[in-house]
């Protein structure tokens, strides 16, 4: 779960913006309206990097969530173009449930994430702390990578009751070491470990923080 930065003065879809400032100065209660939600789950991709804000696997293509597609402050896609916009693997995700009901469309507890693990996880909230666009969030200070597994595991400096709760954060929640992620994340390691050993770069599009992790000799 690597740190998001969603600054929410910095967003092409100004649109969605000036709406949702006037839901929040108002007071009301979000809308069913859908109106902007492909601005809302592209301009998350744009920030993700098109990868799930969870699992740091690849769920968007690039071509889908380039600036480009912002115009006058809409996101838009053309027939013409490569991919639809349902060409991705997300969903939307409501970091605390409880905010669902009333402020449905709330910039700050939006993510995507992989669809299969937003099946998975139903519900159930994740702790505060992992929150990943907090300003003191640090994935280094509560996970470790074994890159013998390729699975996460929880930070050994943390207290025991502390490491039990990430420890079923990971396994029960963020999902990260799921078993086709983990396998497309070893593949993906050692790929890159092996291009490194051949002189060549790797492009790290995905599992960021597993590959920031990871002795890289």
């Amino acid at each position: 779960m690597k740190k998001l930065n969603k600054d929410y003065n910095t967003l092409l879809s100004t649109k969605y913006k000036a709406w949702l400032d006037r839901l929040e100065s108002s007071g009301d209660k979000h809308p069913a309206s859908r109106t902007y939600c492909d601005d809302i789950v592209m301009e998350l991709y744009r920030i993700q990097e098109g990868v799930c804000a969870y699992t740091e696997r690849y769920i968007c293509p690039f071509s889908l969530y380039t600036a480009d597609h912002w115009i006058d402050g809409d996101y838009k896609i053309s027939n013409q173009d490569e991919f639809t916009r349902i060409d991705h693997a997300g969903e939307l995700e409501h970091f605390d449930p409880t905010l669902k009901e009333d402020k449905y469309w709330l910039w700050s507890n939006l993510f995507m994430i992989d669809s299969t693990i937003n099946s998975q996880k139903s519900n159930k909230s994740v702790v505060s702390y992992l929150k990943p666009d907090l300003d003191d969030y640090v994935p280094s200070k509560y996970f470790d990578y074994d890159q013998k597994t390729h699975k996460f595991v929880p930070n050994t400096d943390l207290q025991d009751d502390q490491r039990e709760e990430i420890q079923y954060m990971i396994d029960e929640i963020l999902r990260l070491n799921h078993g086709v992620i983990k396998n497309d994340r070893r593949d993906f390691i050692n790929i890159s470990l092996f291009e490194i050993k051949h002189g060549i770069t790797p492009n790290i599009d995905r599992f960021m923080t597993a590959w920031a992790m990871c002795n890289q000799v």
